[in-house]
């Protein structure tokens, strides 16, 4: 399936957006569903698991969001595309702050508290 121009151009504009909210969902619902049941809540290095796989999402988002920044607009207009490229960086790099914000909390607070 081929997407047109102006689909193509609008997922690029909003992957970070996109990315951020996948992560942040994820990373929520996953230690949802970890502090609910405390058989879940094992240690390793002085971080519990659960923190480790939020660490891992954290990497994979940012590793998402460095290939969607490699992708160019496709619009036939020079200035929509200057226009398109430096909102998709600015919005992906202020994805990549929040994503880091997030993943910051597993080596500075505990994840399930008692």
């Amino acid at each position: 399936m081929r997407l047109s121009t102006f689909t193509r151009d609008i997922l690029l504009l909003m992957a970070g957006p996109i990315v951020w909210a996948v992560h942040f969902v994820a990373i929520y619902g996953f230690m949802g569903v970890v502090c609910a049941r405390p058989v879940l809540q094992a240690q390793w290095l002085g971080i519990g698991w659960a923190g480790w796989v939020v660490f891992g999402l954290g990497v994979a988002a940012s590793l998402a969001l460095a290939a969607s920044l490699r992708v160019r607009p496709a619009s036939a207009d020079p200035d929509n595309r200057r226009f398109l490229r430096g909102s998709s960086v600015a919005l992906g790099w202020l994805a990549f702050l929040a994503i880091a914000w997030e993943t910051l909390a597993v080596f500075l607070v505990p994840g399930c508290a008692p």
